[in-house]
C-alpha cells in the first residue's frame, strides 16, 4: 500500500531564509522555487519547504509516502482507523496529496505523481476545483474593477492551497503561472452572473446549470430568485463534496435549489430533470460552463438535442467551447494549458471544439440562433479593462463565450 517516502516537508517561518539554509546544507538550489513552496531534490526523494501561515504554530514535518492509487490508499488507511486530516487534492496541478492522523496522533502524508484513468464519476472534477481556486483567488485582487464576486469560492479550495489566497506573493505568482486562464475564469463568471441576473430580472420560470461543479450562483443571487427555480446537473461527487462543504459552512440551499445527479455520458438529461420537477414547457435559461470540451461530440450533440426538445421557444443557453483552429497551438497561453491540464485531470480530458468561425452555423444546423459570440479581444475589452483603459491581463485564446435563442 505505502511505497518509498517520495516527499518530507518542513514548514518554515522564514521561507527565504530557510530556503538560503538547505541551499547551502544541500549544495543545490532548488527544483521548484516560489513563494508558496521551495522544494529541493534529494535522490529519489524531496524535500519542500513550506511557509508557516501566522498563528499556526511552530515549525514541523510530514513525511508524504508514495502509492500507486491514492484514492483506494485513502479509503483503505480511513477503514483501518485514520482520520483525514485533508482531503485528496492537486499539488500545483502536477500531484495528488492527502494528509490522515494515525491513531497514535503522527499524520500520514500521501501522495501519487500518476493516476488510474477514471472519470468525474468516480471522484469530485479536479477542473472544477481549480475554476473555484481561481474564483477565490479573484476575491483578493487589488484591482476594484476585476476583483471577483464569487466570496463563497474559498469555501471549495483544499485546505492545502488555502494559505496561498492570503500571500500577495503567493498570488502574483499563481496570476502568472495560470497563464490567461484566471483572466479567463474571471471574465466567465462575470459574463454568466449578468446573463443570470437579466434571466432572473425578467422573472424566468427555470435555470438550469448544466455541469454546476462549485457554482454558488443560487445561493449568491438567492434574494433575486423569487419564483425561478434552479436546477443544478452534476456529476454525483462533486455534487456531494459541494453540499457537504455547503452545509458544513451552515449554509442552507434556497428552496428554488435542486440538486440532480448526472452522468453525462449515460444518462439523458431530459430523464433527470423530469424527476426532479422540471417543465419542458416552460422558457428556461441554460447555463453549460466549462463542460462542453471534456464532452464526447456525441454527449455534446445529446445537450444541445435534449434543449432544443425539452424547452419553450424563446429558451436560452449561454455556454463556452474551446476553438479549434490549424494555429490554435501557437496562440497565447494554449500550448501551456493544455500540456497542464492534460498531466493534471487524469479524469477529464479534453475532446470537443468547435471550428473557428463556425458557431453561428454549428448553432443553426441544431436549431438555435446566435446572439453573442465574444472571441478573446472582445473577451479581455468588455471584462478586463481597468480604468485606465489598459488590460488587467490577456485570456488563453482557446475560448469563446456564446449565448444562443431556441427559434420557435
Amino acid at each position: 500500500m505505502l511505497q518509498s517516502p517520495k516527499m518530507i516537508s518542513y514548514h518554515v517561518p522564514d521561507l527565504e531564509k530557510a530556503k538560503q539554509w538547505y541551499a547551502q546544507v544541500l549544495g543545490c538550489g532548488p527544483a521548484f522555487d516560489s513563494p508558496m513552496a521551495c522544494v529541493f531534490p534529494i535522490g529519489d526523494c524531496a524535500l519542500a519547504l513550506l511557509p508557516i501561515e501566522k498563528g499556526e504554530g511552530t515549525s514541523g514535518g510530514v513525511a508524504f509516502w508514495k502509492v500507486n492509487d491514492i484514492d483506494d490508499v485513502y479509503r483503505r488507511l480511513k477503514e483501518a482507523g485514520a482520520q483525514p486530516v485533508t482531503e485528496i487534492t492537486l499539488l500545483m496541478l502536477r500531484s495528488r496529496i492527502a494528509r490522515l492522523r494515525d491513531p497514535f496522533g503522527n499524520i500520514i502524508g500521501i501522495i501519487s505523481d500518476s493516476e488510474k484513468r477514471t472519470s468525474v464519476e468516480d471522484r469530485p472534477s479536479e477542473s472544477a476545483l481549480t475554476v473555484a481556486f481561481c474564483r477565490a483567488l479573484a476575491t483578493f485582487d487589488s484591482r476594484d474593477e476585476i476583483r471577483g464576486p464569487d466570496t463563497l469560492a474559498e469555501l471549495f479550495v483544499a485546505e492545502e492551497s488555502r494559505a496561498s489566497l492570503k500571500d500577495p506573493a503567493a498570488r502574483a505568482w499563481l496570476i502568472e503561472k495560470f497563464g490567461g486562464t484566471y483572466e479567463y475564469f474571471i471574465a466567465r463568471t462575470l459574463y454568466g452572473d449578468r446573463v443570470l441576473l437579466e434571466a432572473l430580472n425578467d422573472r424566468l420560470p427555470q435555470v438550469v446549470l448544466v455541469g454546476a461543479g462549485y457554482d454558488s450562483r443560487a445561493y449568491r443571487f438567492r434574494d433575486s430568485l423569487r419564483g425561478t427555480r434552479v436546477f443544478e446537473l452534476d456529476a454525483l461527487p462533486t455534487q456531494r463534496r459541494k453540499k457537504q462543504l455547503l452545509d458544513g459552512a451552515g449554509l442552507q440551499p434556497p428552496s428554488q435549489l435542486t440538486l440532480v445527479p448526472i452522468n453525462f455520458e449515460t444518462q439523458a438529461p431530459a430523464e433527470v430533470l423530469m424527476r426532479a420537477g422540471f417543465d419542458p414547457r416552460k422558457k428556461t435559461l441554460f447555463l453549460w460552463e466549462g463542460v462542453s470540451y471534456y464532452l464526447s461530440a456525441d454527449a455534446v450533440e445529446a445537450t444541445f438535442t435534449f434543449i432544443r426538445e425539452n424547452s419553450a421557444p424563446g429558451s436560452t443557453v449561454c455556454f463556452d467551447y474551446m476553438v479549434q483552429a490549424p494555429d490554435m497551438q501557437n496562440r497565447y497561453g494554449v500550448k501551456v494549458v493544455l500540456d497542464s491540464w492534460r498531466k493534471a485531470y487524469t479524469a477529464e480530458h479534453v475532446r470537443f471544439g468547435v471550428d473557428e468561425g463556425a458557431i453561428e452555423t454549428f448553432l443553426s444546423q441544431r436549431g438555435f440562433r446566435l446572439i453573442e459570440n465574444l472571441t478573446t479581444p472582445e473577451i479581455e475589452k468588455r471584462f478586463l479593462t481597468l480604468k485606465d483603459g489598459s488590460l488587467a491581463g490577456h485570456v488563453v485564446a482557446l475560448f469563446n463565450l456564446a449565448r444562443a435563442l431556441l427559434d420557435g
